[in-house]
């Protein structure tokens, strides 16, 4: 999802390149409104996003993301044990979520879209996300650096989550909030 903000950022690094995300500088977030009172949010906290830049263009840049479904925090144990659990993500039958960019749209040098196959819970669907690049430069002692964030919305009846909370307990659509900050490889 960041692999369009890198695009664009660039001309920091060569053709061919490769970025990879800082973990201690990316949160791969999402928040849900509960029985229509309040939001609930969480992260991941053990994931792997990696951008190809083939080029200068954009366009030919494309992005991997791994997330371990079993990292799902949402800071109340009770909780994520219930979203591990067959009822919500299935962990042990489905370890990994993953994105595969398949089209980055810039609208302006800052904003734009990346769409790609979100594959959650044993279900492919396509996603759209909004872009956002936050800054560029090179960070003291490290290498090239990109920050972005992504935004989006899925349905979690797309992806077969949940299925037996009705939309007024735990609603369908999942604010999907990504923060990275990439590294030039």
């Amino acid at each position: 999802g960041s692999e369009m903000c890198i695009e664009t950022a660039t001309n920091l690094s060569a053709l061919a390149a490769i970025w990879k995300d800082d973990p201690d500088h990316t949160r791969i977030g999402f928040e849900v409104k509960h029985a229509g009172l309040s939001f609930v949010s969480g992260y991941f906290s053990d994931f792997d996003i990696s951008v190809r830049q083939a080029n200068d263009d954009y366009k030919n840049t494309h992005i991997l993301a791994e997330v371990q479904t079993t990292s799902i925090s949402t800071g109340v144990v009770a909780r994520d044990n219930h979203l591990r659990s067959p009822d919500f993500f299935n962990v042990e039958v489905f370890p990994l979520m993953t994105f595969k960019s398949t089209k980055i749209k810039m609208e302006k040098t800052r904003k734009g879209k990346i769409y790609g196959d979100l594959t959650l819970h044993g279900v492919t669907q396509r996603i759209e996300l909004e872009v956002l690049l936050i800054g560029k430069g090179r960070v003291p002692y490290l290498k090239d650096t990109v920050g972005v964030r992504l935004s989006g919305k899925i349905k979690r009846s797309e992806f077969d989550l949940g299925l037996k909370f009705v939309p007024a307990m735990i609603a369908d659509d999942i604010r999907i909030i990504v923060d990275c900050e990439f590294t030039h490889e």
